[in-house]
């Protein structure tokens, strides 16, 4: 019987997770080569398939190198965090799949509400008129990584929140026919505080980094309003600059 015992998440999942944890612990070396296939497979119970599949998304995260006919070599332990570079208009769902984790939604809340006068600012709406807010946990590996607090105009129509668990950007596209075409960001460290870090499983004095933006259509139309809090020690953000 091998180590890797079933969860809610897919097998390959696991096998990845665990050949990770074996890297940071030390049992396979940086530059070393993993055991063949057939023997990796059987060492953690598992078919070469759900091996391969495990194998093939620690290579995209620089964790692995497979050479042709050489082997699988282990290149080092995937960063902690992802630097997502402001200047692209990055999806939550890709930020978490850059670490090399699994994206997923641990909570999710709905409703409608009345635009407070910082809403409204954003939307250009007048305050008062009616919102739809989604408020979402964002999970990396099942750990609560982002926090996410959105504000949809009126224009947008009601919301299929099972469908928009995880990529807005995807829901919006696909079922409403709404595109984002950019979006104007301000970013600004915060201390968490008690809400916070109830819902990020940190403490209230954890640094976080809040994204405030407000998305836009290619009619320069404002579609939602979001404020993103970013567990700072799963994420970075970098800007290229020149002269």
């Amino acid at each position: 019987m091998g180590r890797i015992q079933q969860s809610g998440k897919s097998l390959s999942d696991l096998v990845r997770l665990e050949l990770l944890d074996e890297i940071r612990r030390g049992k396979y070396l940086v530059d070393s080569r993993l055991p063949n296939e057939e023997k990796l497979a059987q060492e953690l119970g598992v078919s070469r398939n759900t091996l391969r599949e495990a194998l093939r998304v620690l290579e995209s995260v620089g964790v692995v190198e497979k050479k042709h006919g050489l082997g699988t070599f282990v290149r080092g332990e995937s960063s902690p965090k992802v630097k997502p570079g402001l200047e692209v208009l990055f999806r939550v769902t890709d930020a978490i799949l850059e670490l090399g984790m699994i994206p997923g939604t641990s909570s999710i809340e709905y409703q409608s509400l009345s635009a407070d006068s910082r809403v409204a600012e954003k939307l250009g709406i007048s305050p008062g008129t009616i919102v739809n807010q989604l408020r979402r946990v964002r999970t990396a590996d099942g750990v609560p990584a982002i926090y996410c607090i959105d504000m949809f105009s009126s224009q947008v129509g009601d919301l299929d929140v099972e469908a928009m668990k995880s990529s807005i950007f995807s829901y919006l596209e696909e079922v409403k026919g709404i595109r984002i075409a950019y979006a104007s960001t301000d970013i600004r460290p915060i201390v968490a505080g008690k809400e916070l870090a109830d819902k990020l499983e940190v403490t209230a004095a954890s640094p976080l980094l809040l994204l405030d933006e407000v998305h836009f259509d290619k009619a320069d139309n404002p579609i939602f309003y979001s404020r993103l809090f970013f567990r700072s020690d799963y994420f970075v953000f970098h800007v290229v600059r020149s002269r």
